[in-house]
């Protein structure tokens, strides 16, 4: 009996794919047609290059700044999809409000500046009784700002222009609440970082199932009837591919960062006097098992999935450039704030520079009803997505969820919100970030780029000789080029 066409496709790709986790030569990755493709590390174009050579420095000296690091962000919301009791069992979990701590030019209306100057004239008597009102941002019985005394007056109407922001939903892939909505509070991200907190067992498994069951596009069943054992983007559009490439991606970065940041704890002999007592380690095992094919045939996927992401956000970052280099970035620090523009000024210059960025104007096109119909969808699975983030039990692990996705969701909302056939605005001169979603889209941003730096430690422990044979091409290129 013959095999069905697609079965004898399916096997032929599972073959094809299955043999290592980075294949011979080709150890590092490059853009491909439509998503990432292993290539060889000496290429001049590598996203390994781009990143670990001209990006990552650049961004992790900007996200230091006060402007990236305080993230306002509400931890107590329930979760809406099952009853939890956040309890992760470990001192790993926990993290910290720093209201205290966040500089007065952060406490106003937490807008960043994405469109034309407007009057604000109408506006002002309104805003200014808002700003009075909220008790952080102002002295009592001052109905000016005092932070304002400091600023030009074209600056100030910068700022004020801030407060205008499109409360409609056609162009919001998270579930966000307002910056000054009750239960919010600001973290230090800089001071909690993501990495392995002893969170495992049925509550993250539940999360991922939800995401993947409930909220990912579901391949033809007739492709992979085991969709959630071994989830895939075989036999879908190339939108739901592209969606099912954010959750892998985002799933697998997280991984990344857990591998990296490992943890020991001390032997159960030295009971509470040994809690101080463990290690933290690079678990290359792990790493190795997750993205190899010792688990699963689809681990070297995941892995070009983190990639995937990275230059997806790249191009985010890369078309709101125009807006960002007129930032503010005010924070009241006059130095601070000239220091942040200019590193946001150096890393848009690395990223005006690589050719390759993800192309989001292939997404969504055809007949507008039908690409009206898949980008709501494509929307709304999203927005499911940032809510089920509040179902995570482990605080950090919860609070890297929510910057994450909502960071995601930004970069989806800046590349799709002047498609053709959109149903946002086509006034762009309404176009606005709040300050809140440019720090998640940057930090957002910085976990993956984190996460291919670590792939590139990885990959020397793995592979050392590799290591040797491309510094010999990289040496023989720049050789060759001096004789020229």
């Amino acid at each position: 009996m013959r095999e069905p066409f697609h079965l004898v496709l399916l096997i032929t790709v599972l073959i094809s794919i299955s043999d290592a986790q980075f294949e011979d030569g080709r150890l590092c990755f490059c853009k491909g047609d439509e998503a990432v493709e292993p290539c060889e590390c000496s290429q001049l174009r590598t996203i390994d290059k781009l990143n670990n050579e001209q990006i990552f420095d650049k961004l992790q000296k900007l996200l230091k700044k006060d402007f990236f690091r305080f993230y306002k962000v509400n931890m107590d919301k329930t979760c809406p999809f099952w009853a939890d009791d956040r309890q992760c069992g470990t001192n790993q979990c926990g993290i910290a409000f720093c209201d205290d701590e966040v500089p007065a030019g952060l406490r106003r209306r937490n807008a960043v500046n994405m469109v034309d100057e407007v009057p604000a004239s109408s506006k002002k008597a309104t805003e200014d009784k808002k700003e009075s009102e909220s008790g952080e941002c102002v002295d009592a019985g001052n109905n000016i700002d005092p932070m304002d005394r400091t600023l030009r007056d074209d600056e100030k109407r910068q700022l004020d222009a801030m407060d205008h922001h499109d409360d409609g939903l056609e162009d919001k892939f998270c579930e966000i609440e307002d910056d000054e909505s009750e239960g919010m509070h600001y973290v230090d991200l800089s001071k909690n970082p993501e990495r392995y907190t002893g969170y495992a067992g049925k509550s993250p498994q539940r999360v991922w199932k939800s995401i993947y069951e409930e909220n990912c596009f579901k391949p033809d069943p007739k492709f992979d009837k085991n969709f959630l054992i071994n989830p895939s983007n075989f036999g879908m559009c190339l939108e739901k591919r592209v969606f099912y490439r954010l959750i892998s991606g985002l799933h697998s970065a997280i991984t990344i960062s857990i591998a990296a940041y490992n943890y020991k704890p001390p032997p159960p002999s030295l009971g509470q006097f040994g809690s101080q007592m463990g290690t933290w380690f690079r678990n290359t095992e792990m790493f190795a098992g997750r993205f190899g094919t010792k688990w699963s045939w689809e681990g070297p996927q995941r892995l070009r999935n983190v990639y995937f992401i990275y230059l997806l956000e790249l191009r985010a970052l890369l078309k709101a450039a125009p807006y960002l280099q007129n930032e503010l970035f005010y924070t009241g620090n006059d130095q601070e704030d000239a220091e942040t523009r200019k590193a946001v000024e150096e890393l848009l210059e690395e990223i005006r520079s690589y050719p390759d960025h993800f192309d989001e104007s292939e997404m969504f096109t055809g007949v507008e009803s039908h690409a009206r119909a898949l980008r709501e969808e494509f929307r709304s699975h999203f927005v499911n997505i940032s809510r089920i983030m509040d179902c995570v039990e482990c605080d950090k692990c919860r609070l890297w969820g929510k910057v994450q996705t909502h960071g995601m969701g930004t970069a989806l909302k800046i590349l799709f919100s002047d498609l053709p056939h959109s149903h946002y605005k086509q006034d762009a001169s309404k176009f606005q970030l709040t300050r809140n979603e440019v720090v998640a889209l940057l930090q957002s941003f910085g976990r993956y780029s984190s996460s291919i730096m670590e792939v590139d430690n990885f990959r020397k422990d793995m592979y050392p000789e590799e290591q040797e044979t491309t510094k010999k091409k990289d040496t023989r290129r720049n050789t060759n080029k001096i004789d020229l």
